[in-house]
C-alpha cells in the first residue's frame, strides 16, 4: 500500500507537468503572461484563479488561465495585420505538460464605440491537435498557420480593429488564452511572412478531429443501445502546414 508520503510525491510529480503555456510570435501578443505569483490553495483555501493582494493582481495558477487573453489587458501599440486575413504563429511548448494539446483561433470584433470585443465567439480555423516532442519543455519549436481567415459572412474594412485569440486545451482538460491585438490594413501594406516567423518544426505533428455518425458492424447486428457518436482523432496531415511551395 501506499504511503500518504508516496502519494503525495506522486501528485506533486503529476502536477508538475500541467504548467503549459504558449507564446505568440505573430503578430505580436499582447505582452508577457508567462507569470504564477501569489499563495496557492494548498497553503490559502480563499485563493482564486486570480487574487488581489495589496493593489496588485496575483495568479495562483499562473496568468495564461484567465479568459479571455491570459490575464493581459487590450495592447496600446496593435499590430497591422491583413484585411483578408493573415498568419498567426506560436510555441506551444513553453513550461511542462505540453506534449498533447488541442488548438482554438477565434476572432473577437471591436464595434465602434466599444473599447474592447464584447466576446471571442468566432471560431476562424477548426479546432486541431497537435503531438509535441515530450512532456518536458520544447519552446524553441513552433508552429505557423500561414493564411487564417476572418470571419465568414461578415465584412471588414481597413482600419478595423479585431482580437486574434489562440486556446489551447492542455491534455489535463483545462484551457489557457493568449491574445493578439491588431488593426486590418490593405495587405500590401503588412511584409509577408517567410521562413523566418512563420515556420513548423519538424518535432511537431498535427491531427484533425471530426466526428462521426454512429458505428455499426455489417457483420454483427448493432449493440443495444446503440453506439454513441464517438470522436476520434484524423491522422491526417493539415494542408495548411505544408510549405512545399517554398
Amino acid at each position: 500500500m501506499l504511503s500518504i508520503f508516496s502519494i503525495v510525491t506522486v501528485l506533486a510529480v503529476n502536477l508538475s507537468l500541467v504548467h503549459a503555456h504558449t507564446v505568440i510570435t505573430y503578430p505580436g501578443w499582447r505582452g508577457n503572461n508567462l507569470h504564477t505569483n501569489g499563495t496557492l490553495p494548498q497553503h490559502d483555501a480563499s485563493a482564486l484563479g486570480i487574487n488581489y493582494v495589496n493593489g496588485s493582481y496575483t495568479f495562483p495558477y499562473g496568468m495564461q488561465w484567465q479568459y479571455p487573453c491570459g490575464g493581459m489587458p487590450m495592447s496600446t501599440n496593435r499590430s497591422l495585420w491583413p484585411v483578408n486575413g493573415g498568419a498567426i504563429a506560436l510555441q506551444p511548448g513553453w513550461f511542462k505538460g505540453h506534449r498533447y494539446a488541442q488548438f482554438y483561433v477565434n476572432v473577437g470584433i471591436q464595434l465602434p464605440g466599444e473599447v474592447a470585443p464584447q466576446n471571442m465567439s468566432f471560431n476562424v480555423v477548426p479546432a486541431f491537435q497537435i503531438t509535441g516532442p515530450s512532456n518536458d519543455e520544447y519552446p524553441q519549436s513552433a508552429f505557423c498557420l500561414p493564411q487564417v481567415p476572418l470571419p465568414a459572412g461578415m465584412t471588414f474594412n481597413v482600419g478595423d480593429n479585431i482580437t486574434l485569440q489562440i486556446v489551447e486545451l492542455a491534455q489535463h482538460g483545462a484551457a489557457i488564452y493568449n491574445c493578439a491585438d491588431v488593426t486590418l490594413v490593405d495587405a500590401v501594406d503588412v511584409p509577408e511572412v517567410n521562413r523566418a516567423n512563420c515556420y513548423n518544426s519538424s518535432d511537431l505533428s498535427f491531427q484533425l478531429m471530426y466526428a462521426t455518425a454512429n458505428l455499426t458492424s455489417a457483420s454483427s447486428p448493432p449493440m443495444e443501445p446503440s453506439l454513441s457518436p464517438l470522436y476520434v482523432l484524423l491522422p491526417l496531415a493539415i494542408t495548411i502546414f505544408a510549405f512545399g511551395i517554398w
